[in-house]
């Protein structure tokens, strides 16, 4: 056994699928996660792997957007459609490393990550 407990499984799952909460819940489940367990490398590792993904949806969701408002953005809402389904993927794909007790990097944003 690789030593992770049932816990920080649990709470690294939560992160990776907190959109299943709704609304902002998918940003405010993986910040408290982030922030509460600084001193846990697994959970913290995997909290903020799933914040920066989330939040690089919620920022595209929200330009686009905006942009639908200039009709530009109509054009982007397919591409925003993939974006979503690539995280709705990866992050289960994360959340079955972290029951596994095995870290994860979302693909496309592992080097902003590493930049935090």
């Amino acid at each position: 056994m690789n030593g992770i407990t049932g816990e920080q499984k649990l709470l690294a799952i939560l992160a990776h699928i907190s959109y299943f909460l709704g609304g902002l819940g998918f940003i405010i489940a993986p910040l408290v996660i982030f922030l509460l367990k600084k001193d846990d490398p697994f959970v913290y590792e995997h909290a903020k792997q799933s914040l920066v993904a989330h939040l690089a949806i919620l920022v595209t969701s929200c330009l686009v957007g905006l942009l639908c408002t200039l009709l530009i953005g109509v054009l982007l809402l397919p591409i925003v459609g993939i974006l979503w389904l690539i995280l709705i993927v990866t992050s289960i794909m994360a959340a079955v490393k972290a029951f596994n007790g095995e870290s994860y990097q979302y693909p496309f944003i592992q080097g902003f990550i590493n930049k935090l």
